[in-house]
Parts: C-alpha cells; sequence; structure tokens
C-alpha cells in the first residue's frame, strides 16, 4: 500500500504480477496526475528572515518586508489557490501575553494596509513602518497576513511574520548583527538536521533493499529445492555456477542424441508450410521409422496453402520440386474408429495393439503458429486411416478378422518395419522396411525431462543473480555504514557547535534587550525632555547598552 505523493506533478505507477516463480511475469503502468488539495493557508514562496526594524528616519532601517510573494496553498505547500481573489489585510499586533503594548503604525500612519490577491498570489513590492513609529524598543511584534476571498467563501489560515522593534540607537547594530547571526545560526542547524534525515533516508532506503534481495534470494532457493536442486550452505557463486554448467550440458547432451529429420528446406514464405517430414514428430523410434519408411516418396514434398504458390515454386525449380498445395485436398470430414469398432463397441479383442497411424503424429513447437487443422489435413491425406500394430502375425490376423465381418481394411504397417496393403499384400522386399540409416525419418520431440532442465537452468540463472545483487547491496550495507558514522559524527559534533553558540546568542539577545521606554508617533526629532531622561537611563543602567 503506498501513500499519494505529496507534492503536485506527474507519476508513473507501476502494477506487477508475481507468481510461484518470484519474478514479476506481467507488468503495466499507468500515469498519474497529482493534483493540489483543498486550499487552507497563505505562505510565502520562501521563508524571510525575522525582520529587524528601528525607531528612525532611515528607511532602510524601516523595512519589514522587501519583495516577497505569497500564495494560497494545501496543508502540503502546493499551489492552491489558481481560481481564488481577493484581498490580503496586514496588520501587526502583539504577542498575546501582552496585548496592551503599544503597537507600531505603518507608513501613513495606519494600523493596517490591504493588497490584492489574483489567482491566489499577492506579491510585495515593499512594506515599511512610518518615520519614528511607536512601539516598545526590544519588543516582539507579529506582522499578520489574513487572506480574504469572495468565491467560493473560503476559510484560509493566516500567514504571521514576527520582527523585532528597537528604538535605542545605540544598541541597533548590534542588535541587528545577533539577529543576523541567530538566522545564520538556525539555518545551520536546518542544514545539519537535513543531512541526518537524508542520512536515514539513504539508510531506510538500503535496508529495505537487503531485506528484499534477501527476500527474493530466499524465495528462488526454495524453489530450487522443491524441484529438488540443492544450494549448498554457505552459499557459493563457484557452486551455482557449476550447477548450471551441469544442466546446461545434460540439455546439449539430450539435443545431440536425439532424433531429427535430415532433409534441408531452402524455400520460405508466407504460403509455405515446409516439407512433409518437418512437419511432424514421431516419439516412437519403431513408428518413426516404418512410417517414414512408408511415406518416403512424400517426406520431402513441400506443402503450401495455395495452388499459385505451389505452381510457382514448380516453375521456379523446372518441376524438380514436388508439392501439394492444401486448397488441393479434399479429406472426409471427422475421425472414424478402427474398423474392429463398431458403434463405440468391438467387433473383437484384437491383439497387436491397433492404432491409427496419423494419431501418433507431434507437431513441433516451430509450428505451433501454424493452424492444427491444417497438418491434420495434410497427413489426413498421405496416411488416410493406415494403422499402426506390433509385429505382421498379429496384423494379418485382424485383417483377416475384419475382411470376415464384410468391413473394409486399410493397410497396416508394423512396428518391425513390415506392410500389410489394403488390397491384402504383404511380404516381399516392397513391404518390407530398410534399416533406418538408409532413409529420411521424422525427428523425435524432446522429452519432458529437456523442458525441466531448461526451466531449472533459467531458475538457477535468476537465483545467481538474485544471490550477486544480494551480496553487493549487502556490501554496499556495510561500506554505508562505515560512512554514516563518520558523517553523523562529525554532523552531530558541528550541531552541537551551532547549538551551543545559537543559545550564546539567544542570552546575548535577552541582555541587549531593553522592555522599557514607548515612543509615540511625533516628529522625528526628540524633546528635550525624552533626551534628558534616555541620558539619565543610560548613566544609571549602563550594563544594558
Amino acid at each position: 500500500e503506498e501513500a499519494i505523493p505529496a507534492r503536485v506533478g506527474e507519476y508513473t505507477i507501476e502494477f506487477s504480477l508475481q507468481t510461484d516463480k518470484t519474478e514479476d511475469q506481467l507488468r503495466n503502468q499507468i500515469s498519474v496526475n497529482v493534483v493540489a488539495n483543498e486550499p487552507i493557508k497563505l505562505e510565502p514562496d520562501c521563508q524571510p528572515q525575522t525582520p529587524i526594524v528601528f525607531y528612525c528616519t532611515d528607511i532602510a532601517n524601516r523595512i519589514l518586508v522587501e519583495n516577497m510573494t505569497l500564495k494560497i496553498t494545501d496543508q502540503f505547500g502546493n499551489p492552491a489557490g489558481q481560481d481564488l481573489n481577493g484581498k490580503v489585510f496586514i496588520s501587526i499586533k502583539s504577542p498575546e501575553v501582552e496585548r496592551n503594548r503599544s503597537v507600531p503604525l505603518f507608513e501613513g500612519k495606519t494600523s493596517t494596509k490591504e493588497m490584492s490577491l489574483k489567482e491566489g498570489n499577492a506579491h510585495i513590492d515593499s512594506l515599511v513602518i512610518m518615520e519614528n513609529s511607536p512601539g516598545e524598543n526590544g519588543s516582539r511584534y507579529i506582522l499578520l497576513f489574513r487572506p480574504e476571498v469572495t468565491l467560493p467563501p473560503t476559510s484560509l489560515s493566516t500567514f504571521e511574520l514576527p520582527f523585532h522593534f528597537y528604538n535605542d540607537a545605540e544598541n541597533q547594530q548590534k542588535m541587528f548583527e545577533l539577529m543576523k547571526k541567530k538566522d545564520e545560526l538556525n539555518d545551520a542547524v536546518e542544514r545539519c538536521n537535513k543531512v541526518l534525515d537524508s542520512m536515514s533516508k539513504q539508510k531506510d532506503l538500503l535496508e529495505n533493499e537487503v531485506k528484499d534481495t534477501t527476500e527474493k534470494e530466499l524465495s528462488l532457493r526454495n524453489e530450487l529445492n522443491r524441484r529438488g536442486v540443492k544450494i549448498e550452505h554457505p552459499i557459493s557463486i563457484t557452486h551455482i555456477q557449476g550447477c548450471q554448467k551441469q544442466k546446461t550440458s545434460e540439455v546439449e547432451r539430450i539435443e545431440k542424441i536425439r532424433r531429427v529429420c535430415s532433409i534441408s528446406n531452402s524455400f520460405s514464405g508466407p504460403d509455405v508450410l515446409g516439407m512433409v517430414g518437418q512437419l511432424a514428430l514421431v516419439a516412437d523410434d519403431d513408428a518413426a521409422w516404418v512410417i517414414s519408411w512408408h511415406l518416403q516418396g512424400d517426406m520431402d514434398c513441400l506443402i503450401t496453402t495455395t495452388t499459385a504458390a505451389a505452381q510457382k515454386i514448380c516453375d521456379d525449380t523446372g518441376g524438380n520440386q514436388q508439392v501439394m498445395p492444401l486448397d488441393g485436398i479434399l479429406v472426409q470430414r471427422g475421425n472414424r474408429p478402427l474398423p474392429h469398432i463398431r458403434n463405440s463397441r468391438e467387433l473383437f479383442n484384437p491383439s497387436g495393439n491397433p492404432i491409427f497411424a496419423k494419431d501418433l503424429l507431434i507437431y513441433p513447437h516451430k509450428q505451433q503458429s501454424c493452424d492444427p487443422d491444417k497438418l491434420g489435413k495434410v497427413f489426413k491425406n498421405l496416411l488416410g486411416d493406415t494403422i499402426l500394430m506390433d509385429d505382421l502375425n498379429s496384423a494379418t490376423n485382424y485383417r483377416k478378422a475384419v475382411v470376415e465381418r464384410g468391413i473394409q481394411c486399410p493397410t497396416i504397417l508394423t512396428r518391425k518395419g513390415e506392410r500389410v496393403s489394403a488390397r491384402g499384400k504383404f511380404g516381399g522386399a516392397q513391404n518390407r522396411a530398410p534399416s533406418v540409416d538408409k532413409l529420411k525419418v521424422f525427428g523425435a520431440p524432446l522429452p519432458q525431462h529437456y523442458y525441466i532442465l531448461k526451466e531449472e537452468i533459467d531458475l538457477v540463472c535468476r537465483y545467481r543473480t538474485a544471490v550477486e545483487e544480494k551480496e553487493k547491496v549487502e556490501k554496499d550495507y556495510k561500506d554505508c555504514l562505515v560512512k554514516w558514522f563518520d558523517e553523523l559524527f562529525q554532523n552531530n559534533s558541528k550541531k552541537d557547535e551551532v547549538t551551543k553558540e545559537l543559545q550564546e546568542i539567544e542570552r546575548e539577545l535577552a541582555s541587549a534587550s531593553v522592555r522599557p521606554g514607548k515612543r509615540a508617533c511625533g516628529n522625528s526629532e526628540e524633546s528635550p525632555g525624552i533626551a534628558i531622561k534616555r541620558a539619565r537611563k543610560s548613566m544609571e543602567n549602563p550594563e544594558m547598552f
């Protein structure tokens, strides 16, 4: 279960189906567009530093905000107010515990300002307090940015920006430097925290990779054990390679001893199916021998789908290549039973295991793209109802019993290499198959053990890859642990130093702040009475300056 990303944008979700083979068998990807949630707050593009303003006439020391853009966002900071328009009302307040304090005023002696809010954005070029603004020296105030939109009526959180106000000229520069240093130290602490967070995420990522690769290796090892392929412990790549090599050698041995058809085919094309001898396989050696002999004159016949294709090949070879087009073949529909069976009942109990020769044909994997009905039509045309039996004695007895019941008997072949023709003739060289090395013989299908070996080889290869991935991830994790330890020590040391320095700055700010002394809105020049009071305070409390 995955969480929706917090940031808006285009993302890709991948779905995968994993079977007991432990590898993704089916993958599908969809693209999703994550959009912003409901608008809930007003915030700046980037967080400004804490402003410090002074009781003075110099505008540079009276600036609260400069070149700041506010935007309406959702809870994750994504822009969410593209359809919202209205106003942003700006005011200043004291902290809740000091509501009776005098509050600085904006330029123009006003306590509020307003800015236009268009498409969820409000830009402030400059916001300053008035010259010689009222306010208490060393006090902290809060600048409020309150958005109001009309359509739809939405309640949005106010953005608050704290700032400091000073009216003591001697402390102004010192406080400014201290606040600047404080902001820099806060940024340094934040950078340290980000480094720690990044290290933690990287560590979690590698730990998950170690877990995933370990689970995958274990799953594949269990699958190999279930198939009888034992994996030694501790795991050794050399042992896995040896197991893979052994099974590959066995596959090559099976391929080498397998009976194959020796007929070559130089014809190809969309209308060419192939040579008769290449279109089928026969598992039993004796059956393959006698059926191949029976069809010896047809084994190199080229089968095409159309008469036009057959005619072209015949013409191109000067009539030397025999061809047979499918659209020129007509065979009886359906499959009739063996002659000794009528109405699904045996008329007698034959010996010799009679079976139709065409039922022993197997169509190879490379012909699976061809319609099996087409291949069946070819061999039904060539073999008809030819029967295969064990030996000549059972074949002749079978024919005699069938004919006695007034039933036509087709040609019978025997596993010993004899033939009893449909006319009842047998014996002689014409009805005896020569040795197999003198014939073009149907190939044999690969045994089931071959396909099991191929699956096991594939599984061993995947297991080897999984082990190598696991070992690599574990090494990366161990290497990173050493690196993380050094970086963590250095980062924590730096953070401790910055934190101590920040605490010292806080103490200096606290001691340098002068709490008493209100300033009323008025002229930029001080009255003599005020000047005398300030001088007297300076003499009475020198440590405050």
